[in-house]
């Protein structure tokens, strides 16, 4: 070898050789020196780096690991390993696995890892701890330097975490395909209406609808086809609504049942709930109401019967009344002509009563609709240019006796207005109003009667039906 050939690399070269840690030793011996031994002494330098290298990543990753060699003796473990054995390394190191956990023998674990041995496969898998029992452990073991490397990590809090969600969806579900006349749904949220995907369907679908969940679920499309197709525009308006605005809404419709034919009437309660995640979904369920329906116009029906019947006996008391006080061959005095208007007129208030009632299929009144009726026929065509009667309070709901006897007190009111007050004189007002006062939680409706422009009134002499309707019956309503 001569002087030429035996000049240093330059620092290129030296560069791109010390960057290539693989890569054969560069240089060659100086005198005396032994080209093996320094390429072996590179190599050692090398593999100490890497190997260091590799401890701190092992160590910071959080999952536990350890290497195994040929004969199954441990050469390495990180921190996370011996923590969660409780055993030191030191104890541990150039052990045999298999002496230091002799529970293992016959397991399923053991078995798994002489598998990977002898394919020479990685493999990934769940499996109770040996060492630690009621802990389950989730495993990666690959073949690793003549042996094996394992990574793993505890998953026990999220399995009985999943345990319990699973056992709770399945109480859930349960619950919903044992439902005797409704079936939940679950669709995902899009922003456009129809990519959305449907999540889930209770097997009661079928007996309500007549197809199977899992078909619905595939093509939700069936349902939306089996509604009669005067309600599909509407009630597709009111969902895509609905979806932009993230809100509740409830639809009723009729739809066929895809095995029998027959018509029947749904209701759908659609609601929105935000994820943790931050997405949204849509909970549904939708009702089979057709009997409550076919109850609804039974109640109608009968509720119409009944305001035939009670219009036909008012009608019944007046034409005896027209028959007791014109007796034939009798001669009435004006007293009873009187008594008989009066009376009359007391019936009518009564049957208006039941007129504002009967338009509310007698569930309660509204306050203003009872005021209206009384002052019907006093009022002018336009109350602007004869202001004689004036309304003021809240739209309130009254229940049926109070709506009844309101409107046989403010009857008596406006008559006794009419002969003696306001509404005697031309220029004569009568004001009522109704103001809400809320105390304590409670509220309290004070109705005020005032009149401008009348007669001076003197008090009366004697207590008649009037005043005995107002403050004995009004009061016990």
């Amino acid at each position: 070898m001569d002087a030429a050939t035996h000049k240093p690399a330059n620092s290129n070269e030296l560069q791109r050789s010390t960057t290539d840690l693989a890569a054969p030793f560069p240089y060659r011996s100086a005198p005396g020196t032994s080209d093996d031994a320094l390429q072996a002494a590179f190599n050692r330098a090398v593999d100490s780096k890497v190997n260091t290298q590799l401890s701190v990543i092992v160590e910071g990753i959080g999952d536990a690991f350890y290497a195994l060699d040929g004969n199954w003796r441990f050469t390495y473990i990180n921190r996370a390993a011996e923590a969660y054995f409780g055993i030191s390394r030191e104890m541990m190191l150039h052990h045999q696995i298999w002496d230091l956990f002799p529970g293992a023998e016959g397991t399923a674990l053991r078995r798994r890892y002489e598998e990977v041995v002898a394919s020479g496969e990685p493999a990934s898998f769940e499996s109770e701890a040996v060492g630690v029992p009621g802990r389950y452990l989730e495993f990666h073991v690959f073949p690793y330097e003549g042996g094996l490397g394992v990574s793993f990590r505890d998953w026990t809090e999220r399995r009985r975490a999943e345990e319990e969600l699973r056992e709770s969806e399945a109480r859930l579900s349960s619950l919903a395909n044992n439902a005797l006349a409704c079936m939940f749904y679950q669709t995902s949220h899009s922003s456009d209406f129809r990519e959305r995907k449907v999540l889930y369907v209770s097997k009661t679908c079928e007996r309500l609808t007549g197809i199977p969940a899992e078909v619905v679920q595939a093509d939700p499309g069936l349902l939306y086809n089996l509604v009669l197709p005067e309600y599909r525009e509407e009630m597709l308006a009111r969902e895509i609504e609905a979806q932009h605005a993230l809100r509740a809404f409830q639809s009723e419709f009729e739809m066929w049942h895809a095995q029998t034919g027959e018509a029947r009437w749904h209701r759908i309660i659609v609601t929105p709930r935000r994820l943790e995640n931050g997405a949204h979904v849509w909970d549904g369920i939708q009702i089979d109401v057709t009997d409550h329906k076919r109850a609804e116009v039974h109640l109608r029906l009968l509720v119409n019967e009944l305001n035939h019947r009670v219009k036909n006996t008012l009608a019944t008391v007046q034409s005896l009344t027209a028959q007791s006080f014109n007796r034939p061959g009798s001669r009435r005095s004006e007293e009873a002509a009187n008594a008989y208007r009066t009376f009359e007129a007391r019936l009518f208030a009564l049957a208006r009563g039941h007129d504002v009632l009967t338009r509310e299929n007698w569930e309660g009144a509204s306050l203003a609709d009872i005021v209206a009726q009384t002052f019907a026929p006093y009022r002018c065509e336009d109350p602007e240019e004869c202001p004689r009667i004036q309304i003021d309070g809240p739209d309130l709901r009254v229940p049926p006796p109070v709506a009844l006897s309101l409107s046989m007190a403010l009857h008596e009111l406006s008559t006794n207005a009419l002969k003696y007050g306001a509404l005697g004189s031309s220029g004569g007002q009568v004001r009522v109003s109704w103001p809400v006062a809320r105390k304590d939680q409670a509220t309290r409706l004070s109705m005020r009667w005032e009149e401008h422009g009348g007669p001076t009134v003197p008090p009366p002499s004697r207590k008649g039906f009037g005043s005995r309707l107002i403050q004995q019956g009004l009061a016990g309503s």
